[in-house]
């Protein structure tokens, strides 16, 4: 029986047993203080209605970083002011959750490249462009499809159109039914997904899961990305199916305003965190336990409501701007603030602003501080030099 003050700590620390190990006083056997760590958090767990390929249940923690995480997204929704702006830039930031969630997978592009290719309409000449556009392709599908109910065939064709045109085997019609190892890139076996018999049932349990109007969907978007990706029910395209459907369950709860923000663009920020958090939560040597990526992922989430919220302000500063500025005679200037509104470009010189629109150094500054006037953006000196922030 170890010291209950040891025990709290490390349930409050919530770390995996390796890094446990790493923290503990070298007097104290990992081996013999991780079971009782394990039964503390068990006995406090919520026990999900989703099992591991030998009928064990998952659980998970509500840490308080969690609940954190899940009443700010909560209380976002209560206000909903990102309605009115979702229509302008919805589909930009569609494009840029299909860049992010491709890059994520390694797609090598550029955020500008995703966007021309997107609204050009032109097909890929590139895997990397495939799959950019594959991706685009299923958020429409998922957006089109927000009032069915989540069942085999649902994610089976968002698999496929995420797929389409990259595998050698065709379209995607059923789940896995071989074996499948994520491999790292040293060649090393990292995880062995469930045997293929167990993917069905499992799959089946998970769609049960995502119907349920009785869980959070908070609770239920981060769960269900996990769960899916324990599952690995492909051979390709977990990951970004997985993103997938996360952003269809908060959709389908009313969070429009995490349309406005691409969510894969704060995991691309940090994707080590993202895959060891994935990664806690599939060793064995850490339970059942998918806290550790509840923990990271409504982080995730709360992140992405800081951007939206950024977002928010800049949208209604630029329709402020709109309507003042008179377009025939303001026309610069309105170009420069929605350029610099769709790119979030956070701050500005006077130099940039003339090499952008080409203009002279005096025109440039006074073009700033005409917006500054305006309210669009804030002046501040750093040294010599004046930045004007959005």
């Amino acid at each position: 029986m170890f010291d209950k003050e040891l025990i709290e700590t490390f349930y409050d620390q919530y770390t995996n047993k390796q890094e446990t190990m790493y923290r503990l006083p070298m007097s104290v056997d990992i081996e013999d203080f991780w079971p009782e760590e394990l039964e503390r958090r068990e006995r406090e767990a919520i026990i999900l209605p989703l099992h591991s390929f030998d009928g064990e249940p998952y659980y998970y923690n509500r840490t308080d970083r969690f609940l954190k995480a899940a009443d700010e997204i909560t209380a976002m929704a209560r206000t909903n002011p990102a309605l009115n702006v979702i229509t302008e830039i919805g589909k930009e930031s569609m494009i840029d959750e299909a860049f992010y969630s491709s890059s994520i997978e390694g797609a090598f592009s550029t955020k500008e490249d995703a966007h021309r290719l997107i609204e050009s309409g032109k097909e890929p000449k590139s895997k990397d462009g495939r799959m950019i556009a594959n991706n685009y392709s299923a958020l429409q599908f998922v957006i089109e499809h927000l009032d069915d109910q989540v069942d085999d065939d649902l994610i089976i064709k968002i698999a496929d159109i995420l797929t389409e045109g990259t595998l050698d085997g065709g379209p995607i019609k059923e789940y896995r039914n071989d074996a499948i190892y994520v491999v790292s890139r040293r060649g090393k076996i990292e995880y062995t997904a469930p045997e293929a018999k167990s993917v069905k049932p499992m799959m089946g349990e998970l769609c049960a899961y995502l119907n349920d109007p009785m869980i959070h969907p908070v609770e239920k978007a981060v769960i269900a990305h996990i769960y899916f990706v324990i599952v690995h029910p492909f051979f390709d395209g977990n990951g970004r199916t997985a993103r997938a459907l996360t952003y269809m369950v908060l959709l389908k709860a009313g969070y429009d305003f995490f349309r406005l923000i691409p969510i894969s663009g704060i995991l691309s920020e940090n994707r080590s965190r993202y895959y060891k958090a994935i990664r806690s939560s599939q060793d064995p040597a850490n339970g059942h336990d998918l806290t550790y990526f509840s923990d990271h992922y409504s982080k995730v989430l709360a992140d992405t409501l800081k951007a939206t919220e950024r977002r928010i302000d800049i949208m209604e500063k630029l329709r402020s701007v709109e309507g003042i500025l008179d377009p025939p005679f303001d026309a610069r200037l309105l170009k420069g603030a929605r350029w610099m509104a769709a790119e979030d470009i956070p701050t500005i010189t006077a130099a940039k602003w003339q090499k952008k629109f080409g203009v002279s150094f005096e025109t440039a500054r006074k073009d700033l501080i005409e917006l500054e006037q305006l309210g669009f953006l804030t002046r501040r000196k750093q040294g010599h030099k004046v930045f004007f922030y959005l």
